[in-house]
């Protein structure tokens, strides 16, 4: 059988559209789509979070042992609690559905009893890991403190259904090397794991009317959370020293995006410190974000954290606007310093201040890079490379002979 012609494929995930926390989510939904117009028969189990209706194909029954509202702490007794009754749910949706091949997302506060239960069906399973959330069920390790040889016999022996402990993670796709790399160091099982670029749906983001032209003032954006570890404290502290240089032509700030209060506090405080505008939007939805693109000249990212990938990036390329970035997580993987974008190191105000100097004094190079950024997003990074790429994944491990299908 030709299983990329037709697949009964069932995702699990913690969340899905229109209830989102970010990008990972908003992924998942647009490959159901995606999948789903070549063909396959898509079901979705997720989480009752925000909304306990099921709708059509989407079943919304699975529970968070800790609502994403909320700080999460180890909790036993509660993620005991979650796993055994998630089990239940996976295992009566797998019989319901009785799919060729299940594909799980995010695991986070689930618990990993959905991918324990989706093995022990002898199904196929494949694994999309686009961050190192996964690690929180790792298990404690062997200690000989008491504190931590308790919490490893409990882990090992008492409860192994809320660890890792004999999930095979045989087939598995991570978004890019770095995020590989960070999760073989950290001891997950995925040697042979591929990996997959995400992508964006181009027709989406167009191109600027005027690519290579800017605003006067320069409309610059950042969007993404509000996190000390996404450092837009660095960006405003290098559009600060910006300001006294009389050659730099008049700018603006546009913050998109929602964290912590106290960190989100802290940079209005720094804002209203400088003499440039600064817009804090609030989260803006992602259906409304090619709009926010097209509105503006510059995007930058000044993120700490090795990040897993870049879609912002990619998508703020596809619209035409020269990207100003840290590169040191995954979007260190598609971005060339002065070939489709500028990078700096994490936290380096005075280096994130040069390349903005050289961007908004320099014509020709600003010119240069929003068409080379839109070049690298569609030739490269299209969605429908990406669907392409997975579709093939979840085909070859229907067609693996390494699990018995039903």
């Amino acid at each position: 059988m030709d299983y990329t012609d037709y697949m009964k494929i069932l995702i699990i995930s913690n969340l899905y559209p229109p209830h989102v926390l970010g990008g990972y989510e908003i992924l998942c939904g647009q490959v159901v789509q995606y999948l789903r117009q070549r063909g396959h028969q898509v079901y979705v189990l997720t989480s009752n979070h925000q909304s306990e209706q099921s709708e059509g194909e989407v079943t919304r029954t699975l529970k968070l042992y800790q609502s994403f509202d909320r700080k999460a702490t180890f909790m036993r007794t509660a993620r005991t609690r979650t796993a055994a009754y998630n089990s239940r749910e996976t295992t009566r949706m797998i019989g319901q559905v009785r799919p060729d091949v299940i594909f799980i997302w995010s695991l986070l506060r689930l618990t990993p009893a959905p991918a324990r239960e989706a093995e022990k069906s002898r199904i196929p399973v494949v694994y999309t890991f686009n961050d190192e959330n996964i690690m929180s069920f790792a298990g404690h390790r062997f200690g000989l403190s008491p504190k931590k040889l308790i919490h490893w016999l409990l882990d090992t022996f008492a409860t192994p259904s809320i660890t890792l402990h004999g999930i095979a993670f045989r087939h598995s796709t991570c978004i890019s090397q770095i995020l590989k790399r960070n999760l073989l160091a950290k001891g997950l099982p995925i040697a042979s794991s591929q990996v997959i670029y995400q992508g964006i749906p181009i027709e989406r983001f167009p191109l600027r009317p005027e690519a290579g032209t800017r605003h006067i003032p320069v409309r610059i954006l950042y969007a993404g959370q509000l996190h000390a570890y996404k450092g837009v404290h660095t960006l405003i502290a290098a559009l600060d020293r910006l300001t006294t240089q009389t050659r730099i032509p008049p700018f603006t700030l546009t913050v998109v995006g929602k964290g912590p209060e106290d960190y989100t506090n802290s940079l209005k405080e720094a804002a209203a410190q400088t003499s440039f505008p600064v817009d804090f939007r609030g989260l803006v939805p992602h259906a409304e974000m090619p709009a926010v693109y097209q509105e503006h000249d510059v995007f930058v990212f000044p993120s700490i954290w090795e990040e897993p990938f870049g879609l912002t990036h990619l998508e703020a390329m596809a619209s035409g606007l020269p990207v100003v970035s840290t590169a040191n997580g995954g979007q260190g993987e598609f971005l060339v310093d002065d070939g489709n974008a500028l990078t700096f190191l994490p936290e380096d105000v005075a280096g994130l201040a040069r390349q903005l100097t050289r961007l908004l004094t320099d014509d020709d190079l600003y010119g240069r890079l929003a068409h080379a950024g839109r070049a690298t997003a569609v030739e490269g990074f299209s969605f429908s490379r990406y669907v392409d790429e997975l579709e093939a994944l979840l085909a070859q491990a229907c067609s693996s002979g390494d699990t018995v299908r039903r």
